[in-house]
């Protein structure tokens, strides 16, 4: 797994634009954007440590019941359709079909 930067592009804009690449360690970091071409320059972030534990009150803030508790909707994966289907919350639809989203853009 390769580390993930952050950049940040340097322009006149109001409004600040990030954007994450992953790169190796020893690699040059990034001058300019990749698809726009605007200059960038790397900024210090916090680590994001990817751990394979959690604490019960972690585990606890994302359950079910929490998340509907506070407002939000929990979709789960149906590994043998690929469908998601809702599991928390009332917002939404019952069903997300990967196969419908991308043939509705057709």
């Amino acid at each position: 797994m390769l580390p993930l930067y952050q950049y940040q592009v340097i322009n006149d804009q109001e409004i600040e634009e990030f954007f994450e690449v992953e790169q190796k360690i020893n690699e040059a970091p990034l001058t300019n954007h990749p698809l726009t071409k605007e200059p960038v320059k790397r900024t210090l972030t916090a680590a994001s440590l990817s751990l394979h534990h959690s604490t019960q009150s972690e585990k606890k803030s994302i359950s079910s019941e929490n998340l509907k508790k506070n407002g939000f909707t929990q979709y789960e994966k149906d590994s043998s359709s690929g469908d998601y289907y809702r599991t928390a919350g009332n917002q939404g639809p019952e069903k997300i079909s990967p196969d419908e989203i991308e043939n509705s853009g057709k």
